[in-house]
């Protein structure tokens, strides 16, 4: 904003100049801006194809929204097109924080925290986000042909274009505001925005002071071997939903207590020793018992190493707020359950789609390949596929707990959380990798100067859920980063019907929420985060089962290097 309270894209760095009044009228400045392009400093070339002034309206202020793209190169692939999207707030704070997005990318929807997104603008952050180089209206964006792969596209949607996006909209921000510096800058997403965030962290250390990271895809072959085993489970044994009901309840009421509180809510569901053959035949039979205790096992190769984790007791019951009903299945029986199309000519379930995104499109490079019977049986994956979709999506995986030093030793701070009851990702995966990051860097105690973990009991895939599941997280991050203040607790609520009706603190890993013995158990005031207690780390039947527990450490990382092996 210049002193005439005009919005303006500075000339001096190439961008034509943009008032309000031009804006909305149509100028010949703002004509040319949608065509100009900029060549920046470090090699980054971006060009901008819409800037729109858009009027405040509460609470977020008025903003420039700029729209364009970055070309991307290098990293050992050919060149591309990353689109982006920016806005920048006339109430600017001097900061920048990057949106990260979900799934497999290829449009502008923020996966970022949903109570921080409502924070960014208005608090005056400039903000980017970006599609990484294709669009989710092109099905096959990932390969050129059967066994070819679109390597430039692939390589921006792995790290490329975020990185490279991240550079140029750091430089848009500077020559809008005619400023030199950036205070700070930030990172949020979730899912895939969360797994976006880590590789920063790890790659690129100094592109970001901040990272939120949320219920993130820390290894996307992992969890697509793990959400096909639970799918194909459920197409040899289908459970209906009143079933599926009938088992969340059973499973509550047994692990309930086990945190000592009996609420409704399970703080540590690796703790509890549920098992399905206790509902069989009054509600299950022995094939859908047998199933079950396959969805809370973890995915092994043919060694017993360790690939991925199993599911969390805590949402065996497949709760779900989707219309569609639970992601592991659809609300009726599979009409082919052995063939390579279920589903035949209807939408598959979502981690069936996900599944064939990351282990058939980017693994195989070819989706026509046998998704339900060319990888895994029953959780065991076949060598051959295990080397080549590991060996194929390395650069997609960000949960080497060796690779984050740098990124720690400028002082940057990683905030994890993930919900307890999610269905797209193994809350486990999480804890996996959090008990790697303490044991390569000195214990939880040292490791929590950098980076801490919150699990939110009750909470699906990022949000939603039965236990609260709202929260502030670019708060606790600004605390951390710029006041040195690093978050205990985080105050989380549910709401029904837009009211609040309980609250709670999520702990640092591996602290877990103890109620103080009076009061109202739905509010927030009656519990605290005790200090060192470790109530978290216990893993009971359950636990063990799904692969929590000592001696895991390392595991998956030495079934991927047997893979390499030919074994």
């Amino acid at each position: 904003m210049d002193s005439d309270g005009k919005l303006t894209l500075s000339s001096g760095a190439g961008l034509a100049t943009n008032s309000r009044r031009e804006a909305a009228t149509g100028s010949a400045d703002s004509e040319s801006l949608t065509t100009f392009e900029v060549s920046a400093a470090g090699g980054v070339s971006r060009t901008i194809t819409s800037a729109t002034d858009v009027p405040a309206a509460a609470p977020n202020p008025e903003y420039c929204d700029v729209k364009g793209t970055v070309a991307t190169s290098g990293e050992g692939a050919g060149a591309n097109l990353a689109g982006f999207e920016s806005r920048l707030p006339a109430n600017w704070n001097g900061k920048f924080i990057f949106n990260g997005v979900g799934g497999l990318a290829g449009a502008f929807v923020s996966s970022a925290n949903l109570v921080d997104q409502s924070l960014f603008l208005a608090r005056g952050y400039a903000t980017a986000i970006t599609d990484t180089g294709h669009l989710n209206t092109d099905p096959t964006w990932e390969i050129i042909s059967a066994g070819e792969p679109n390597t430039p596209k692939v390589i921006d949607y792995f790290f490329r274009a975020v990185h490279e996006v991240t550079l140029a909209t750091k430089l848009l921000v500077k020559d809008y505001y005619h400023t030199t510096t950036i205070a700070h800058s930030y990172f949020d997403g979730c899912s895939n925005g969360g797994k976006m965030g880590l590789i920063e962290a790890m790659r690129f250390p100094s592109d970001y002071d901040g990272i939120i990271a949320g219920s993130p895809w820390l290894d996307p072959v992992g969890t697509s071997l793990w959400g096909l085993k639970n799918m194909k489970a459920l197409l040899d044994a289908y459970i209906p939903l009143p079933v599926f009901a009938t088992v969340g309840a059973a499973i509550t009421k047994q692990c309930d207590a086990a945190d000592g509180v009996a609420d409704g809510l399970i703080q540590n569901p690796a703790k509890c020793a549920f098992n399905p053959d206790g509902l069989v035949p009054e509600t299950l039979t022995q094939k859908q018992a047998d199933a079950l205790k396959l969805i809370m096992k973890p995915v092994t190769d043919e060694k017993g190493n360790l690939v991925y984790p199993g599911s969390s007791v805590d949402n065996l019951g497949q709760f779900n707020s989707s219309p569609r009903g639970p992601v592991s299945q659809l609300e009726t029986p599979a009409a082919a359950p052995t063939s390579a199309r279920p589903w035949r000519g209807a939408m598959p379930p979502g981690n069936w789609n996900l599944a064939t995104g990351i282990l058939l499109a980017l693994g195989y490079y070819d989706p026509s390949v046998d998704l339900n019977n060319s990888i895994e049986t029953n959780g065991v994956v076949k060598p051959a596929a295990l080397k080549l979709i590991y060996d194929r999506l390395a650069a997609d995986i960000p949960d080497d707990p060796s690779k984050y030093g740098a990124f720690f030793s400028r002082g940057g701070k990683l905030l994890m959380y993930h919900g307890y009851d999610d269905l797209i990702i193994s809350p486990y995966s999480s804890i996996w990798f959090y008990e790697d990051l303490a044991e390569k860097n000195g214990g939880y105690e040292k490791l929590a100067e950098n980076a801490r973990l919150f699990m939110v009991p009750g909470m699906l895939h990022c949000n939603g859920g039965s236990g609260p599941n709202a929260f502030d997280t670019l708060s606790a991050l600004e605390k951390w980063v710029e006041k040195g203040i690093a978050p205990d607790g985080i105050t989380a609520t549910h709401s029904t019907s837009d009211v609040v009706d309980r609250s709670m603190p999520l702990c640092k890993f591996p602290e877990q929420a103890h109620y103080k013995g009076s009061g109202d158990l739905n509010d927030a005031a009656n519990w605290s985060c005790p200090q060192k207690d470790q109530s978290i780390l216990a893993s009971g039947p359950n636990g063990n089962q799904a692969g929590l527990g000592a001696g895991r450490g390392g595991a998956r990382m030495l079934a991927r290097s047997s893979s390499k092996g030919g074994n």
